[in-house]
């Protein structure tokens, strides 16, 4: 038997090759959007005003003493309690925030966490994942020059064109030819 031999008990390719290619749950990770979210929750229900309670993008609303709770992590809904939307009393909001971010941070929330990410990566596989067309393929968005300057509006005024078959000046594709780089 000679040396080189010696090293093949060792060296398992097929096991451990699978094992490396694990990659270890970072729970600090997992937990960041969810800290995050309440941190700026914190700051917003601190920073209100009479006339200001609702906005877009926040997990709260009150009304008539009474904060509607939903935590949004990823454009999907994480249950609390098993509802999507919690209600608590105003004057004890601030409190259960605290209580929450404890709650999480000690790891009760993991598995719900991972649940929500999970659902997230299998609807965004069932779609398609991005919207946007792969390089290559024939949109204004890949073949027009000056794309990235386009403002929002301007970018959804040559995709609404588009999808008409028009190109970005208002003329038919089917009658004139594909033109992106046409003229808004």
């Amino acid at each position: 038997m000679g040396l080189l031999d010696s090293l093949a008990g060792f060296i398992d390719n097929e096991g451990l090759a699978e094992a490396f290619a694990i990659k270890p749950d970072d729970p600090v990770k997992t937990r960041r959007p969810l800290l995050d979210g309440l941190a700026r929750t914190r700051e917003q229900f601190a920073e209100r005003s009479l006339g200001a309670t609702k906005g877009s993008g926040r997990w709260w609303q009150v009304q008539n003493g009474i904060v509607a709770f939903t935590v949004k992590l990823g454009g999907m809904t994480l249950p609390l309690n098993g509802a999507p939307t919690n209600h608590i009393p105003e004057a004890m909001f601030a409190a259960f925030l605290d209580k929450l971010e404890q709650v999480v941070n000690d790891g009760a929330l993991d598995e719900a966490i991972k649940v929500n990410q999970n659902e997230r990566a299998r609807q965004q596989a069932a779609s398609g994942g991005s919207r946007r067309l792969p390089r290559g393929e024939r949109h204004p968005s890949n073949d027009r020059e000056d794309w990235d300057s386009l403002t929002w509006a301007q970018r959804q005024k040559v995709n609404a064109l588009y999808r008409d078959g028009r190109n970005p000046d208002g003329t038919s594709i089917a009658e004139l030819g594909y033109k992106p780089d046409a003229p808004l």
